[in-house]
């Protein structure tokens, strides 16, 4: 028996589970309970509308937003942001957003590595702090949010929540819960090197919010 084995065995003595198996219907009732209508702490009141918030706390941290009537602009949206900061390379879009009128070739799916430029769809964003949340999905691969230098997201007002907690309420009202959330503020940034801080460290250099307007 290894150490391992022999730690765990330990702990399912300690816990009277046999073979260490632990089953859901085990867990308390408090935690049942916790997870079904989990406790709302006080949380700040938004200094002025949902959506003004969130486009001043975006701007914040270096984001850039653009405000569109439908997602039928998305397209020309995105053309006008690579000729106005000079970008060219490839660009890929997550599977959810391939049925637009791309006006050039572009990659749906996962990241090659070799993209300038990805576009998403994403599940929320939060005005609080003017963070996107990004679910990992088939349809939303994770990899187009950090491998290229440039990130821009196509959200929807009707995504956008005051508070994180709400973020977490309509996952759990999903039919399934995705394997990955990833809560991205601002392009990626590091000040370790002489407290000065550098963008594109880690991830996306640029990252631009096409806000749809209505559903």
């Amino acid at each position: 028996m290894s150490s391992r084995d022999a730690i765990l065995n330990r702990v399912s003595s300690a816990l009277n589970r046999e073979e260490g198996k632990v089953q859901l219907a085990d867990r308390p009732a408090s935690v049942t309970q916790r997870l079904q209508s989990p406790e709302i702490h006080t949380q700040p009141e938004l200094p002025t509308t949902q959506i003004e918030t969130l486009i001043k706390n975006m701007e914040t941290v270096e984001m850039s937003v653009v405000r569109l009537q439908s997602e039928a602009d998305v397209v020309n949206a995105v053309d006008w942001y690579l000729e106005e900061h000079g970008i060219d390379g490839e660009l890929s879009v997550s599977p959810s957003l391939a049925h637009l009128a791309w006006t050039k070739k572009v990659h749906s799916g996962p990241a090659t590595g070799t993209e300038a430029t990805s576009v998403t769809s994403c599940f929320a964003a939060i005005a609080e702090t003017g963070s996107i949340a990004l679910k990992s999905g088939a349809d939303t691969p994770a990899t187009l949010n950090f491998l290229p230098e440039n990130h821009l997201v196509v959200l929807k007002e009707s995504q956008v929540v005051d508070h994180l907690e709400a973020v977490w309420d309509s996952m759990r009202a999903q039919s399934s819960q995705p394997r990955a959330i990833n809560l991205v503020t601002g392009p990626s940034r590091t000040g370790d090197i002489e407290q000065t801080i550098e963008l594109g460290a880690h991830g996306p250099r640029r990252m631009h919010v096409m806000l749809v307007a209505g559903e």
